[in-house]
């Protein structure tokens, strides 16, 4: 975490005084369940908690912000709205995958872009789709349906002013990962996330490793 920061700011040239740790999921919305019933909300949760202490802890002049601290649902756009209020320089929300391959494994981070598979695309169709549950989600999303592969065109041809910004921070992320853990490294990748697009900051969607392994 600290080399990582320290590392994005010689590149970046950003000042990182507000970081918003946004966990995945969350109340009604379980997200990815694993093998032995192990909800992603619950681990998007810890993951997220540890983090901001390790923050805390090395870089005592960062604010750390939680778009939720406990196990309760809050919408997508409300997450990033609240990054948006506070000023955040940097946007982490933090995910667990699943898949039906035994096989799959690793970790990946993923910046708001236009997916270049099918699996991309169903990554951030599972993700998005939390905005079904969300009351009035129609007027609040503008009709944007998670289900049509057409809807994420138009999403991601606003092309964010942080996009590059946050490839180096999710470049940096996934090599230290890669070194200090031995993780397999699934690599930088690109989808239409409704939670980044949002966000007015340099944002980042970490996928964890796979529950269902």
């Amino acid at each position: 975490c600290m080399l990582v920061t320290k590392r994005l700011i010689s590149q970046t040239g950003l000042g990182i005084n507000t970081v918003v740790i946004d966990p995945g999921h969350g109340g009604k919305d379980p997200g990815a369940i694993g093998v032995k019933k192990t909800f992603e909300k619950n681990v998007a949760l810890n993951v997220c908690l540890k983090l901001g202490t390790l923050i805390k802890s090395n870089f005592p002049n960062v604010k750390v912000i939680y778009t939720r601290s406990t196990d309760e649902f809050i919408g997508l756009a409300a997450r990033a709205k609240k990054a948006n209020s506070a000023g955040a320089d940097l946007f982490i929300s933090i995910h667990a995958n699943a898949a039906g391959s035994s096989s799959a494994s690793g970790f990946e981070s993923w910046v708001l872009g236009l997916h270049k598979s099918k699996a991309a695309l169903e990554v951030a169709k599972f993700e998005n789709s939390s905005i079904l549950m969300e009351d009035d989600h129609e007027q609040t999303y503008q009709a944007f349906d998670p289900n049509d592969p057409d809807a994420y065109i138009a999403l991601t041809m606003r092309q964010s002013a942080f996009l590059d910004q946050s490839l180096v921070f999710a470049g940096l992320l996934q090599e230290d990962c890669t070194n200090k853990l031995g993780v397999k490294n699934r690599g930088v990748k690109q989808a239409g996330f409704m939670v980044l697009y949002r966000a007015t900051m340099p944002a980042v969607l970490i996928e964890l490793g796979f529950l269902s392994n």
